[in-house]
């Protein structure tokens, strides 16, 4: 938040509170005085490192790992001797009265981590907008950070289903940029400048500057650029004034990143099986379009028979057959690219039956001699229903009625 957390009105109309920008020195005094003060009650505290050649700072950034059982926001309050705090976002900020300046506050933001994941939340929050740079230079290629590690998208499934279309690889920094070809040395010795840092990032093994010129640029990213002025200068100054940076260099396609990222961390089974899950669904939404295709039948009334054969209809062996009761919800539900193949995942290449049809035509024959039947069932069910409910309606409305008499007598004697 930049020291803003608390320039709002606080609870119950208290006035916003002073937090003026502290030097370096001062903030370096300060966030060694705190964090001898937050090891006292978690197990583990952090600062990520500082924008290179920042002048003045906002806040203190603490990420912490394991608190104690019982602490409470209101204890490290205490602890800190904080004035208020406040939720901001996954962090907590602490406004903690500044020595020595009367009426002044220090922002102290507290970021608890989940066990064991500091380390990867030190990475990407440490030098500013560092990993914001890494990921515009990456993502075209199909890799991304997130708060759980490093991941390359799969995409076939990136335009269905973003968050399925992850496939995680590491929440080892060193693992990271080692496999990003990023001088793990030089990242914990610190950076002098922008400059070095930016140079850091284009010295990758996946850097080139056609995907930074040739970027797609969402509303998400010109809100970047507006509020992030390290990631602005990047892309806005550095890269331009830099012509031969990541220029000339091996071009990687997508494809290659992601050969290379599922050989590195050993990623080919869980590939696999994501793909393998992609191709079914792909199976069964082409299965159903030519069912919707074979019946004559448009909008709400094919959407009922589909419904209807989605829920009367099991395999017996590879074969349709009537239910004698719905299947109801989703879950349970039939694949029936997979059961027409008598359970398998993909049918055998070329495989008929005594008629001379595949398996999709020996469906599609049966859905047109058998959709209407399976229609009845679950009209038939449908109004089974509504009468049911229609009886438990009237009873409920009988008993009302029943108890009004009742009701009114009471009152009468109550009043007498």
């Amino acid at each position: 938040m930049g020291g803003l957390a608390f320039s709002t009105p606080g609870p119950n109309g208290a006035p916003p509170l002073l937090v003026p920008r502290l030097t370096t020195d001062v903030y370096n005094k300060l966030k060694a005085e705190y964090t001898s003060l937050l090891q006292q009650i978690y197990r583990i505290v952090a600062v990520p490192h500082e924008a290179p050649g920042k002048l003045d700072h906002g806040d203190i950034d603490f990420l912490v790992e394991g608190p104690r059982d019982d602490l409470t926001n209101d204890d490290v309050a205490k602890h800190l001797n904080a004035k208020r705090h406040i939720r901001n976002g996954p962090t907590r900020s602490y406004a903690v009265p500044l020595p020595h300046q009367e009426d002044s506050y220090v922002q102290v933001d507290i970021h608890i981590c989940h066990d064991g994941h500091l380390k990867w939340d030190f990475f990407m929050n440490s030098y500013s907008d560092l990993w914001q740079i890494i990921g515009v230079a990456h993502r075209s290629l199909g890799i991304t950070g997130n708060d759980k590690g490093l991941n390359v998208r799969v995409q076939e499934l990136e335009g269905i289903n973003r968050k399925a279309s992850m496939l995680f690889l590491t929440d080892d920094p060193a693992r990271t940029m080692q496999f990003l070809g990023l001088d793990d040395a030089k990242y914990k010795s610190g950076f002098r400048n922008e400059d070095e840092l930016f140079a850091w990032v284009a010295q990758g093994r996946f850097f080139n500057r056609n995907i930074i010129e040739e970027r797609t640029e969402k509303a998400n990213d010109r809100r970047r650029t507006a509020m992030r002025g390290m990631y602005r200068r990047f892309l806005h100054e550095w890269v331009p004034t830099h012509p031969d940076v990541g220029a000339g260099d091996q071009t990687w396609t997508r494809e290659e990143v992601l050969s290379e990222a599922l050989t590195t961390f050993g990623k080919h089974d869980e590939y696999d099986a994501i793909m393998h899950n992609f191709r079914i669904q792909e199976n069964e939404a082409t299965l159903w379009k030519h069912i919707a295709k074979c019946l004559p039948l448009e909008d709400s009334p094919l959407g009922v028979a589909l419904r209807a054969l989605k829920r009367w209809v099991r395999f017996d062996d590879g074969h349709p057959v009537l239910r004698s009761e719905a299947q109801l919800g989703h879950e349970g539900r039939l694949i029936w690219s997979v059961e027409m193949h008598g359970g398998k995942s993909t049918p055998n290449e070329g495989v008929k039956d005594n008629s001379g049809k595949d398996d999709e035509a020996r469906i599609l024959e049966w859905v047109e001699a058998h959709w209407e039947e399976a229609k009845a069932l679950e009209k038939g069910r449908v109004g089974d229903e509504k009468r049911e409910r229609g009886v438990k309606k009237k009873c409920l409305e009988s008993n009302l009625t029943a108890e009004e008499p009742a009701n009114e007598m009471s009152g009468v004697e109550r009043g007498g």
